[in-house]
């Protein structure tokens, strides 16, 4: 009989670029979280947690067992070291943050990555990190959970949020600079998420056409490209409404959404001409 129901009782975040060069702010933040003790931060006591799907209460727990506490505590350590300071965004994946965490179970077809999921979907009904979870009609499925941090995120790893936003907006000026130096114009916060949303949900798609799906992503779109050019190119726009928020199609603009229908039907189109059989793609 095992002493212990999980395969990691300790698990603990290690960099997958430990040499490289990060912000100081990050190199704060990950200090804040090593030196805290999240999951058992005051918070946890005070603020209702809603469900994530239904956004009722959720009846309060008093205190949230070890294993599931010290998966919080190595998960937010991984999101400081990952975090985009300007959008607020998680700059990976619920998997990735589950390998490099150590809790991910087993390999392949048969990989677990369930405890990861449940200790961010408790953050999530505390209002610490919000994730979007969004269904991608041109690949026929869920592109990889986006995850942004709230301010909670910062209380909980006992850092001034203050002092994050004053290094947000620094990072903001810093980006701002380079963009006017090629000649293009200022972003704000919410431009800058929304150029992050749009991003992830690019690589998501590009990855996507390269998985175990391949086969069946394939006929979708030997599909597409049966259709005459303006039926395709209207089913990918309806498809990329469903992505964006009627905010972020206006901020696109007409031509930012028309570069993204010419990027995923040429996409498609090469997909379906392809003859190589599927990439080994992790």
């Amino acid at each position: 009989m095992r002493d212990c129901y999980v395969s990691n009782p300790y698990p603990c975040y290690r960099s997958p670029t430990p040499e490289a060069a990060k912000p100081a702010i990050v190199k704060a933040l990950v200090k804040a979280a090593q030196n805290s003790n999240p999951a058992r931060h005051e918070a946890w006591y005070t603020t209702p947690r809603l469900d994530v799907k239904t956004g009722l209460k959720k009846p309060f727990i008093k205190r949230m067992n070890a294993h599931r506490a010290r998966a919080v505590n190595a998960l937010m350590v991984a999101m400081a070291d990952r975090l985009n300071i300007v959008s607020g965004k998680v700059e990976a994946s619920v998997e990735q943050l589950s390998d490099w965490c150590g809790l991910s179970t087993g390999n392949g077809a048969k990989k677990s990555i369930s405890r990861a999921s449940r200790a961010l979907t408790t953050l999530e009904e505390l209002g610490a990190i919000k994730c979007e979870r969004v269904w991608d009609d041109s690949t026929h499925s869920y592109i990889p959970k986006i995850i942004w941090v709230t301010e909670l995120f910062f209380v909980l790893i006992d850092y001034e949020v203050g002092k994050f936003l004053s290094a947000q907006n620094q990072q903001l000026a810093w980006e701002n600079k380079k963009l006017r130096e090629k000649g293009e114009g200022p972003i704000t916060l919410s431009e800058a998420r929304r150029r992050a949303k749009e991003k992830h949900i690019k690589n998501a798609f590009d990855y996507r056409l390269k998985k175990r799906a391949f086969n069946k992503q394939r006929r979708h779109a030997r599909k597409i490209d049966e259709m005459a050019p303006s039926q395709a190119r209207h089913f990918i726009i309806n498809d990329l409404v469903k992505l964006h928020s009627k905010d972020e199609l206006e901020a696109m603009g007409h031509q930012g959404l028309r570069r993204l229908v010419d990027q995923r039907y040429h996409a498609l189109r090469k997909l379906a001409a392809s003859t190589a059989p599927p990439p080994d793609t992790p």
